[in-house]
């Protein structure tokens, strides 16, 4: 297929990319400057944000449009809008101009609310809580795809992307790893403040330790994702692990690695250190107090690249390559 994929140098993006080549698609990415140097791929620049994506030269013929591109900001902001939400409205008129269908990368935390119990991904308005800023965006846009009756689209939810899972590449920059960069601060702070060597710090953080935390390997997304297009295959589906692990676990393989000793617990009284670490980890503490089920059966008949469980060796090792890669 001829495909346009936006978000092309993105997390998600430049792995679906890789995927997308590999089966033998004719890929145009859009970016929004300096195209990669790369041969197999056409480039085109533009701006999900304006319409028809700002692009002046002349389109390819498409047989459907990627929409990959997107912020993960936790505040409200207007560029957060203007990509999220925005964009996706471009990408729909895009794709209604052309006649080709839309695959959307919207996010499984848009009903992520833990009292939910289980979600499957065509669920979508249930009275959840929307958490933050980056969730009712993807909220927001998701309701906008799904409510163009003339819109031939497939909606795709991944959880929380983590390093690719031959331990290759640089993590992405958020999510787990953005937390990881928090606990080493809090950790140089204490070391500073208390006049000592490297130590062993004692914190608390608050959460639900038997609570799971959906994390799954960028590149086992990027291929569940590739094959759904591969397939033409429509619906709404999740990216997901299907046994994710328990919030102590990734808390204590984290602090293994920067030793540390950090007790999740539901409540407690902080101490000065606790409250820097929950400032600069405010916007992670909510996917600390535990998730729902989220069902994923439907994309099983599509993809072989499935993600059961996780390791805290991987978990190990992949903090320790995103450490060495941001000294």
């Amino acid at each position: 297929m001829n495909l346009l994929v936006t978000g092309a140098t993105g997390e998600l993006g430049s792995h679906l990319l890789e995927e997308l080549v590999k089966d033998g698609h004719r890929v145009t990415g859009l970016v929004h400057r300096r195209p990669p140097l790369r041969l197999d791929v056409a480039w085109l620049e533009g701006d999900v944000t304006q319409p028809g994506f700002g692009i002046t030269g002349k389109l390819p013929a498409l047989d459907a449009l990627v929409h990959c591109a997107g912020q993960v900001r936790f505040r409200e902001s207007h560029s957060l809008h203007l990509t999220n939400v925005y964009g996706v409205a471009n990408a729909i008129q895009l794709a209604l101009e052309r006649r080709i269908p839309l695959f959307h990368v919207s996010t499984a935390y848009v009903a992520g609310d833990p009292q939910l119990g289980t979600l499957a991904a065509t669920d979508l308005m249930r009275g959840q809580r929307l958490r933050n800023a980056y969730e009712r965006s993807k909220y927001d846009a998701e309701v906008s795809v799904r409510h163009v009756k003339a819109l031939d689209y497939t909606i795709v939810r991944p959880s929380i992307l983590v390093g690719d899972s031959q331990v290759v590449g640089m993590p992405p920059p958020m999510g787990l790893y953005q937390g990881v960069k928090a606990l080493a601060t809090v950790k140089r702070w204490t070391e500073r403040r208390m006049g000592l060597p490297p130590l062993k710090p004692v914190l608390r953080l608050r959460g639900n330790p038997q609570g799971r935390v959906n994390l799954i390997p960028v590149d086992l997304a990027a291929r569940q994702f590739a094959d759904l297009v591969k397939a033409n295959a429509r619906g709404c589906f999740h990216l997901v692990n299907e046994n994710p692990p328990r919030v102590q676990d990734v808390i204590a393989a984290v602090c293994r690695v920067l030793e540390a000793d950090i007790q999740v617990a539901p409540d407690f009284e902080p101490n000065p250190a606790e409250r820097l670490l929950a400032l600069l980890l405010r916007n992670l503490l909510p996917y600390l107090q535990g998730e729902p089920v989220f069902i994923n059966e439907d994309i099983w008949p599509f993809t072989e690249a499935r993600c059961y469980g996780l390791s805290e060796e991987f978990i190990e090792a992949t903090t320790r390559r995103f450490l060495g890669a941001t000294r």
